[in-house]
């Protein structure tokens, strides 16, 4: 913005210089000259005003559309791990696994009922005696689960698209750029815990824009900004799955 400010008052300077140089000190023969320089020197501040303008403008557009690539990729990750997990326990450590997974697996289809039987532990402790009915007797609810089918892990979570065998990279107009993921255990409460990180390198994302806005993107700080030189999903230390991104760029929870 300083830079647009002081184009213009380069502008109205040179123009009122000229002007000035024109009427009173040129005869009529070389105002035509004066005038072409005026209106070339006019015609190539414009241009520098321009770009100025739209030189941010263009970056925040070519920086939306990269960071929404990545951060659908991120999504992606998550779902085929949060499947994984519920079948396997932990995260997959590979994106081989998660693609073999993804392929090769299926997800149980359970139906949940709930429904009361005899508490013959509690009848016993209070010497109660009861038929096969359980009449004049205590009874529990319980949830009854029953499996009824099975449906692939591809048709639940990618349905009619393969885009799932491509976790481990982003592509975008020629842009590519890896995903680097890791996978660990943290105790809680004596209990081991699965976790996970993704992370995506902003520079390698946003390569070939402008480097003297891309250094300020890497130091931004804002809320409604992806913060750090990195895109991430997860993390090692702490048990959570949250991404780093802002929610117009796509869900981070």
């Amino acid at each position: 913005m300083l830079l647009l400010i002081l184009y213009v008052i380069i502008t109205c300077l040179v123009a009122i210089g000229l002007v000035k140089l024109i009427d009173k000190f040129l005869p009529s023969g070389a105002r035509i000259i004066v005038s072409v320089i005026l209106w070339a020197a006019t015609a190539f501040l414009a241009y520098l005003i321009y770009s100025s303008v739209m030189r941010p403008i263009e970056f925040e557009k070519a920086k939306d559309e990269r960071y929404k690539a990545a951060v659908q990729k991120m999504i992606d990750l998550k779902k085929a791990q949060l499947g994984y997990k519920a079948i396997h326990g932990e995260y997959a450590d590979t994106f081989d696994k998660l693609v073999n997974f993804i392929d090769s697996e299926k997800f149980a289809i359970v139906t949940r009922r709930d429904t009361s039987v005899i508490d013959a532990t509690k009848n016993q402790a209070y010497n109660i005696v009861t038929d096969a009915t359980g009449t004049g007797g205590y009874f529990k609810d319980i949830v009854v689960k029953d499996t009824i089918g099975y449906v692939s892990v591809r048709d639940s979570l990618f349905k009619n698209n393969d885009r799932y065998k491509s976790l481990d990279i982003v592509k975008y107009k020629g842009v590519e750029v890896p995903v680097t993921m890791k996978t660990s255990f943290v105790i809680r409460n004596e209990t081991k815990l699965p976790v996970f990180q993704a992370i995506i390198d902003k520079n390698a994302l946003l390569v070939g824009l402008d480097e003297e806005l891309l250094a300020q993107e890497n130091k931004v700080e804002d809320i409604n900004e992806i913060n750090g030189p990195e895109i991430t999903l997860g993390s090692l230390v702490e048990i959570t799955l949250t991404g780093n991104w802002p929610k117009r760029y796509g869900s981070n929870e």
